[in-house]
């Protein structure tokens, strides 16, 4: 019989978001929670039997109580046979961390916490399977959780065999030290379970909407969390069965981040920057722009307005132009500076070098 598990990780409930607006990181740290309920409720419609979280459900272990029991009822709410929960390097479980001790005080009896490195067979969930899980006991780490499941192997229970493991990636995460519990694909592909379930790296892997037989799955972040992550926002639904697995990912964000750069020639330029910001939702979209180059003083004189017209409709933004300049025309050395003067004719012999022009203009100044 099929196992059906939805897979997320790095929700991070109560990241802060400081470097924004009060209104604006208030909205995105909603966000995370709103994401964590849009989950429980597809994965009921989706008949999953397990709902896993790959580490870092929290963003840290010192958080608000009202959030850790927020965090529990939206989790029973989960109408699937088993909800397990594996502490990250984030929310790590060192046996002495009050978050888990006041998690599991608001939780339902079908969620499980694995905190502990030994094998939790799931058949008082009538579930055949068995879990091995590689948690996090402290935040950074040069060795990974897996050691005691190389040195025991795995039991001799019938059913599915399933890893869930937090930590860095070969490939896929940016861990040149190794200080965040990295594992090798190689490394899991040798302990033999049925599965890996893996959380860390805000990266939904492997790629593709759809991936048949595929052994190691990483879920990636729900919601999107910062200018570097360019995603919507996703999980996996995965569907297990003898020597088959059948995955679709699932899209799961709410906002949008986007941070690009832009070489402006012209007013032209404005409009491809419109369609790229204000097409599909610019209410859900934090916009970073850098902006640079060299533009008429019509269209440079019109930044305002334009600037005006995205952030009206965008859910914020920043922007950067100070390496944005008028291109210097005949017209404006002649109205600028007084004819025959020493800037008027310095800056006439430049007209040849617009580089050196534009720097010639900004030292001298107005007279």
């Amino acid at each position: 019989m099929p196992i059906k598990i939805f897979h997320t990780s790095d929700i991070h409930l109560g990241m802060k978001f400081n470097n924004y607006p009060d209104q604006v990181k208030s909205c995105l740290s909603e966000a995370r929670f709103e994401a964590l309920e849009r989950m429980i409720s597809t994965a009921g419609d989706l008949k999953a039997d397990i709902f896993v979280i790959a580490g870092d459900l929290f963003n840290a272990i010192q958080l608000a109580k009202r959030d850790i029991s927020r965090a529990a009822s939206i989790l029973n709410k989960f109408e699937g046979s088993c909800l397990l929960v594996l502490p990250g390097n984030h929310d790590y479980d060192n046996g002495a961390i009050d978050l888990w001790k006041d998690f599991s005080q608001n939780t339902a009896d079908n969620i499980l916490l694995l905190n502990e490195e030994r094998p939790y067979n799931l058949r008082d969930y009538d579930l055949d399977v068995t879990v091995y899980p590689a948690p996090c006991h402290s935040k950074h780490s040069t060795e990974n959780s897996l050691g005691w499941i190389k040195d025991e192997g795995l039991t001799e229970d019938e059913g599915f065999h399933i890893g869930i493991g937090h930590g860095s990636l070969e490939g896929l995460s940016p861990d040149m030290e190794g200080n965040y519990y990295y594992m090798s694909m190689s490394e899991l592909g040798a302990i033999p379970v049925d599965l890996w379930l893996m959380g860390h790296t805000h990266v939904n892997w492997p790629t593709g909407e759809k991936v048949h037989n595929h052994k190691i799955f990483n879920a990636g972040t729900p919601e999107p969390d910062g200018m570097d992550y360019k995603g919507e926002g996703s999980a996996w639904f995965i569907e297990l069965m003898k020597d088959k697995v059948s995955a679709e990912m699932v899209a799961t964000g709410n906002y949008r981040f986007i941070d690009d750069a832009y070489l402006l020639q012209n007013e032209d330029d404005f409009d491809r920057i419109s369609d790229r910001v204000l097409k599909d939702c610019p209410e859900k979209k934090a916009v970073r722009l850098s902006l640079s180059g060299n533009i008429s003083k019509e269209a440079y004189d019109g930044l305002g307005e334009f600037y005006s017209k995205l952030e009206k409709e965008l859910f914020y933004l920043d922007i950067e132009d100070s390496k944005l300049k008028i291109k210097i025309s005949d017209e404006i050395i002649s109205r600028e500076f007084r004819e025959g003067s020493f800037p008027h004719e310095f800056l006439k012999g430049l007209m040849h070098d617009e580089e050196a022009l534009q720097m010639a203009y900004d030292l001298l100044g107005r007279d």
